[in-house]
């Protein structure tokens, strides 16, 4: 039998229905049986998806079949779960045989590159391989045989079929592919494995990388040939790429004068270095074909400022940006003799990217010759998308020893977020800041159309297909954007970004002016522009400080941040309006030229919060913070700094012996260490989460003022939202057992470890985390899922509480009761509901709803299950999806939006399948489950505490409690569920969605219990009760 799924977007439905044979689909090979269950004596038809047997298999001929006018393809394959399964006319992704890669061994002479390494891939012995050397960004290519062999361990019938490579590479074969080349300086050259497979034509195209962290950090060398054809050297330098650790090459030609410098010199850069003795030598650039933004800026301030310093600019000879700096002199060529000696020398080298873009070469061997401190001076104020992968303190090609912030929140993200100490960052403001506020440019009736780029846009046939260029050429063209530029008497003016300008010629003909690369300076346009329509570019950050108004178009934001979440919460933190359709654009345009092209009072609030100072002495408070950089011990910085340091500290971090030695340290501190009486650590959902109750009370001292000093234990920035001096530390880090330490208050909902004794000095405010409805502790009567020593572990826990927050007197019963506790009660209502009584509640929603991408006209059902003691894997509690997803999507699917988040202890991953990710969303990881409830429009829950809250929403909740007897037995209750729950409880995922579609019934069913319900367990809850707790 065969299940099959129509894989047709609805964009393509119209053409579709021309053209049936064009259709694709994905289908699931199954086997129907007969099946006999002895005890019921009876027969059922029942059927499985067929899969490879585990101990006996064999696989061949799953090639691509045609039929025989050739428009239908069939390619039958293996899923990553060893299922037979077949497409119709689509193809395999060229991955889906991968499984994994590591590069073992990486040897770089001037004359070749020798690497060793692993590949494993599912269910298919390799055949054959080769490597493709691919230019990035263009189409030229060369490849190479691969020497691969089968592990000699191999087990016959495993999945993982593993084999070991072995490869050499003189550059003299690439000699002719390399002077062939049209870019000659700064070229990204990419590997791929091209891989035949035993058994199938489905061919397996990867990149060659992942090197063992050895590999990795003592890799050096580069490979050079002279050209007699070019006259130049050709330098091919190996490295590593930053996300995805794949082996490239840098590729640049140099004169002959220069390379042979640079041999010369190899194993004698001391000398040059003695040369400049007794001069400061300073570096500044940016991209090596760039001049118009920081460096250029602060070049330009140090050569006008401080003639006493010989201050150099690298640029490409050719760059249209270098008559920018060429009249203050000291320009160095890219790649010359001058360039190679000045690095050497340099004292300071600052730069606007990593700074091994201003080195001549990116030599390692060359590299560890350089003693100069590097500034980091920025192209942007960060924070939009996440730039850690990248910039953060651990990335091993990323090295800085001053890193330039323009606000404090900004300086105190860096540290956070990417782990810089607090002398390495400086809040100054960006050098080019100093001409930002310069008053001397008219301002003109012109709107800056200016996004930013896509790394996944690499080539033209990308950009053609890509979803970016379809929506810009849209918007461009949209009648509605003329109507409003001539109704204001704007000029429309557009500039893609530098990394974007290959694909300029694509709008030419649009109804604009477009900005080609070296035409405007940038800063320019920002100050004699009206209005901005960006993305996520940092631009929108200095056009906000200018207190200009703002749109923003995101309509690829989850593809555009990634993994990595942004470092702000961007809906409620970017100074403009946001917009996610072209229909909004137009409208937000439409609405700022009604008023005139002011900002917005709030976006003013927004904006300034990212910058310190408005003045025009960014340049001088950098130059400043560059002398006053303090000395290091080498033995200190490399403990600190170094990634074989910082690898060795992570794994002691995951022995055996770290926590002991944190004890040891913690009650050293303890009884020895200085109280701060004014320091206040605040933690929720073990350092999860920055919610509940600690958030509010937080934030209520934010409000008032209250001259503490915060510290957060949390794994993100959150925090500094409300407060930018915040500490975030991370949770049971070396840090963490200092602050409790040596803190006057602690505040948690839920326990610090138990293993901690609190200083006799120290306050400690629990919270708690919910009303109870099951039975806790000392009132179980048997405890599930715990050791024998959990009762004492958390009865030492509650003895350190100085007083306990409830929100009923019901709760305050359960909480004596369960915890055997006897001290001072807090009775007064919990503090985390105050956010349902507050003014602005509706927009809240709004913003809550935007973020997480939801339409107006959907309705919302936040499912939140609790946890199941006896559901654990290991030591980690785990959770079993009960929700039918595909009965969903058929039932409630085009009016409703399936929000779904796991309790805190859970551990496993909620696994929703692509096709259902439009309208069921997993938001587990959301920040505060207190606005998803306010975003949402029902409460599923079984027998969370979540449902004492959402109480005070007024809005339906039902009851999913599809294992209510199994669950009573084993953790019981402190009232009858059933008796007294205000909505109905059902069993099954059907009786679910079909009690949610009669929702119009609700309040006639259950308007009365649910009033009974909400004066009994949240009599107390209403506005302030965070004020109240202080």
């Amino acid at each position: 039998m065969v299940n099959y799924e129509d894989d047709i977007n609805e964009e393509e439905e119209e053409e579709q229905e021309n053209n049936e044979k064009r259709q694709t689909y994905k289908f699931t090979i199954t086997t129907q049986y007969l099946k006999y269950n002895k005890k019921l004596d009876t027969i059922k038809r029942a059927e499985h998806i067929v899969k490879l047997n585990k101990k006996k298999w064999s696989l061949f001929n799953l090639d691509h079949v045609f039929n025989e006018e050739n428009d239908l393809m069939f390619v039958p394959y293996i899923t990553k779960k060893g299922a037979l399964a077949l497409l119709v006319n689509k193809e395999l992704a060229d991955s889906q045989y991968y499984l994994r890669k590591t590069i073992s061994k990486i040897k770089v002479t001037e004359k070749e590159l020798h690497l060793q390494g692993n590949l494993t891939t599912r269910f298919f012995d390799i055949e054959s391989g080769k490597i493709q050397l691919v230019e990035r960004g263009g189409d030229q290519s060369i490849s190479f045989p691969v020497s691969i062999v089968q592990n000699k361990n191999q087990k016959e019938n495993a999945f993982a079929r593993r084999h070991h490579y072995n490869w050499d590479l003189p550059i003299a074969k690439i000699k002719s592919y390399l002077e062939n080349l049209t870019k000659k300086e700064e070229l990204s050259i990419d590997f791929f494995f091209v891989l035949s497979l035993k058994g199938t034509d489905q061919p397996v195209r990867i990149r060659v990388g992942n090197p063992r962290f050895l590999t990795n950090y003592f890799m050096k060398g580069e490979m050079a040939i002279f050209s007699e054809q070019e006259n130049h050297w050709l330098s091919a330098v190996p490295y590593f790429t930053l996300k995805g650790v794949n082996l490239s090459l840098t590729y640049n030609q140099y004169e002959k004068e220069a390379y042979d410098y640079f041999r010369k010199h190899k194993k004698h850069w001391n000398s040059v270095k003695k040369q400049a003795k007794n001069r400061a030598v300073w570096i500044v650039g940016e991209r090596s074909y760039k001049a118009q933004d920081n460096g250029y800026h602060f070049f330009k301030y140090l050569r006008t400022n401080h003639p006493e310093i010989d201050a150099y600019y690298v640029i490409q000879r050719d760059s249209p940006e270098r008559k920018h700096v060429a009249p203050f002199g000291n320009v160095i060529d890219f790649g010359s003799k001058d360039h190679f000696e000045k690095v050497i020398q340099a004292d300071y080298i600052c730069g606007t990217h990593h700074p091994d873009s201003l080195y001549p070469i990116r030599s390692r061997e060359y590299i560890k010759n350089i003693s100069a401190k590097k500034i980091f001076l920025q192209h942007g104020v960060f924070g939009t998308k996440n730039i850690t992968p990248i910039y953060a303190k651990w990335v091993n090609e990323f090295y800085t020893d001053l890193f330039i912030t323009s606000s404090e929140k900004e300086r105190q993200i860096a540290m956070v977020d990417m782990g810089y100490h607090e002398e390495e960052v400086v809040a100054t403001g960006l050098a080019r800041f100093e001409t930002l506020f310069k008053n001397d440019i008219p301002l003109k009736r012109q709107v800056l159309i200016i996004p930013t780029w896509r790394d996944w846009i690499t080539n033209n046939q990308i950009f053609e297909e890509s979803d970016y260029f379809r929506r810009y050429e849209e918007l461009l063209f949209d009648p509605r954007l003329k109507e409003f530029a001539e109704k204001f008497g704007l000029e429309l003016i557009f500039c893609l970004h530098p990394n974007m300008q290959d694909y300029v010629r694509y709008f030419e003909n649009a109804p604009v002016t477009v900005i080609k690369q070296g035409d405007r300076d940038v800063q320019d346009l920002i100050k004699e522009s009206m209005v901005m329509l960006t993305d996520y570019s940092s631009v929108a950050f200095d056009f906000s400080f200018l207190h200009k108004p703002v749109v923003y178009y995101q309509f690829d934001r989850n593809r555009f941040l990634g993994k990595n979440p942004s470092h702000l919460d961007l809906d409620n933190e970017l100074p403009g309006d946001i917009a996610f359709d072209e229909d909004k654009v137009i409208e937000y345009l439409f609405k700022i030229g009604e008023n005139q092209f002011k900002m917005a009072e709030e976006y003013i609030e927004k904006a300034d919060n990212f910058i310190k100072y408005r003045d025009r002495y960014s340049n001088e408070r950098i130059f400043k913070a560059i002398q006053n950089i303090p000395k290091q011990n080498k033995v200190k910085k490399f403990l600190r700094d170094d990634p074989l340091a910082l690898k060795v500290f992570a794994r002691y971090r995951r022995s055996k012996y770290y926590f002991p030695t944190m004890k040891l340290f913690y009650k050293f501190l303890s009884h020895f260490g200085k109280t701060n009486d004014r320091q206040i650590v605040f933690e929720s959902g073990v350092g999860k989460r920055y919610e509940d109750s600690p958030r509010m009370i937080y934030e209520k001292m934010i409000d008032n003022r209250e001259d503490y000093d915060y510290i957060w234990i949390m794994n993100n920035n959150a925090p500094l939202k409300v407060n930018p001096h915040t500490k975030i530390i991370k949770r049971l880090s070396p840090s963490y057992y200092k602050y409790l330490a040596t803190s006057k208050y602690w505040v948690n909902n839920q326990n610090f470890p138990t293993y901690l004794t609190k200083p006799k000095q120290t306050q400690y405010l629990q919270t708690w985390h919910g009303t109870p409805l099951k039975k806790m502790q000392h009132d179980q009567e048997q405890i599930e899922g715990r050791d024998e020593g959990y009762l004492a572990r958390v009865t030492h826990a509650k003895n350190q509480w100085s007083a306990l927050v409830s929100p009923s007197p019901y709760a305050t019963q359960a909480f004596r009761s369960a915890f055997q506790y006897n001290g001072p009660v807090l009775e007064l209502g919990y503090p985390r509901n105050d956010v349902f009584y507050t003014p602005h509640i509706d927009e809240k929603r709004e913003s809550i709803r935007r973020k997480l991408n939801i339409a107006e006209d959907k309705k919302v059902i936040l499912y939140a299950p609790t946890f199941r003691d006896n559901q654990k894997k290991g030591k980690k509690f785990t959770m079993k999806n009960k929700i039918n997803f595909r009965i969903f999507e058929r039932r409630l699917g085009e009016d409703y939006v399936l929000l779904i988040r796991e309790h805190v202890v859970v551990a496993s991953k909620l696994n929703i399948p692509e096709e259902f990710r439009l309208n069921i969303i997993n938001v587990s990881k959301y920040p505060d489950v207190q606005e998803l409830m306010i975003a949402s429009d029902m409460l599923v829950t079984d027998y969370s505490s979540v449902m004492f809250d959402y109480a005070n929403t007024n809005k339906p909740m039902y009851f999913y409690c599809y294992d209510l007897d199994e669950y009573d037995d084993m953790r019981g209750f402190y009232f009858d569920l059933e008796e007294q729950a205000p909505g109905p409880i059902v069993k099954n995922t059907s009786n679910l969605f079909r009690a949610i579609a009669k929702g119009h019934q609700y309040w006639d069913n259950y308007g009365e219990k649910y009033q009974v319900f909400q004066d009994r367990f949240a009599p107390l809850d209403g506005p302030d009760r965070a004020e109240k707790r202080l």
